[in-house]
């Protein structure tokens, strides 16, 4: 398990600050499928995923579960200074994570001005992703709104210190959830899903490697497919927030 030294976005932090955090952290480590907090119960930690990937669901008023997004690598979850929370946080693959006991993580924010900004930004990254998954359910066809979850998952790896990167600069994407999840998150079905992916291959954005692999060979095809092309500025911005 890493320590919080070498974990963005706590590695600019003062060391006396990064000891009080420590000092509240516990590692844990969760099996697939583990529901780390239920909806609508109030939750006792704030929580970093170091790897792995979180599913947040919610119960719509027929009954049926609906996947709202994913948190992934590097991101900050819990309510700081709120309560329950409307989904439920569980895990979508295995994960390690860390959690920070609420209490005294809020405390920690109200004396420090360089965590509270911490926070922000992971309040703002958050709002950021929330856009994007509209935008990319937005899209009509199975195709843009792959293309769309595998552009959002090239932008957080790539941005990430560790890079997955292969020999010759392309991007690695591993998918990180089943299938069946994916499918739900996209709003189509298995079949539909798994036409569109080789439908992206068949037109040369990707090469799929294994069924939960694939390597993005032009992504800017792949943004531009999406609706959302990034731009340079879009970049540095996203560089300079980290």
């Amino acid at each position: 398990m890493k320590d919080l030294h070498s974990l963005p976005p706590f590695a600019g932090l003062d060391g006396a600050l990064l000891a009080e955090l420590d000092a509240m952290s516990r590692p844990a480590r969760l099996a697939r499928d583990d529901v780390l907090y239920p909806a609508g119960k109030g939750t006792d930690a704030v929580g970093y995923v170091i790897s792995g990937v979180l599913r947040m669901r919610k119960t719509l008023v027929d009954g049926k579960q609906q996947i709202v997004g994913l948190l992934v690598e590097g991101d900050i979850f819990g309510r700081v200074f709120d309560g329950p929370m409307p989904f439920s946080i569980e895990a979508a693959s295995d994960c390690d994570i860390i959690l920070f006991d609420k209490h005294e993580f809020e405390s920690l924010v109200e004396r420090n001005p360089d965590l509270e900004r911490l926070v922000i930004l992971g309040l703002l990254n958050e709002l950021d992703s929330a856009r994007e998954w509209l935008g990319l359910l937005c899209n009509h066809r199975a195709t843009e709104r792959v293309a769309g979850f595998l552009l959002f998952l090239h932008r957080r790896w790539t941005f990430m210190q560790e890079n997955r990167l292969c020999e010759d600069g392309v991007t690695v994407i591993d998918i990180p959830i089943k299938r069946r999840d994916l499918a739900q998150v996209l709003g189509t079905r298995p079949e539909a899903l798994s036409r569109a992916i080789h439908a992206l291959e068949n037109d040369g954005v990707i090469e799929i490697v294994t069924p939960y692999r694939l390597r993005v060979l032009d992504c800017d095809a792949l943004a531009h497919l999406s609706g959302h092309d990034l731009t340079e500025d879009d970049v540095a911005a996203h560089l300079h927030a980290r």
